[in-house]
């Protein structure tokens, strides 16, 4: 009966394995909020529409603060449509971020934004600007969208 149980949440756990990772992208960005700032982490479609997106992710951001190297969290959602608009937020613990701009098929993004300042030190604030390329780990991803021609 173990052997089976364990057979059982084997193939629920594979099955589970390949629908989260269908939906899942790997992201690695340029921003620039006040300073240059690398990012890398990944993205999860939580819809399965083609029309719309609503994009939910984590990433760590890399810059440097005083001559020192930073490693920061950071947790963003997107809303994209078919049009190739682009609207979200992002909270890093020095800053939250709302942002607009435009996507192309979920591929990559070109965003700007404002930094809203959250932490006592003002390392982020000000106008944003960022470019974003989303990589599918999986052939034929339903994270992104289909190119609508006419």
């Amino acid at each position: 009966m173990k052997l089976y149980s364990f057979l059982l949440l084997c193939l629920l756990a594979t099955t589970a394995h390949a629908q989260i990772l269908d939906k899942t992208a790997l992201n690695i960005a340029y921003r620039y909020t006040g300073r240059n700032i690398i990012q890398g982490g990944l993205e999860f479609k939580t819809n399965t529409a083609r029309e719309q997106s609503l994009i939910v992710g984590a990433s760590m951001l890399y810059t440097s603060i005083k001559h020192k190297d930073k490693f920061l969290p950071e947790a963003n959602i997107y809303y994209t449509n078919i049009k190739g608009r682009l609207m979200g937020v992002s909270v890093n613990p020095y800053s939250i971020e709302p942002r607009i701009g435009f996507s192309f098929i979920n591929t990559f993004y070109i965003n700007t934004g404002y930094a809203i300042p959250i932490h006592r030190d003002k390392f982020f604030k000000g106008i944003t600007f960022g470019l974003q390329f989303n990589i599918a780990p999986v052939k034929n991803s339903k994270f992104y969208d289909y190119l609508k021609w006419m």
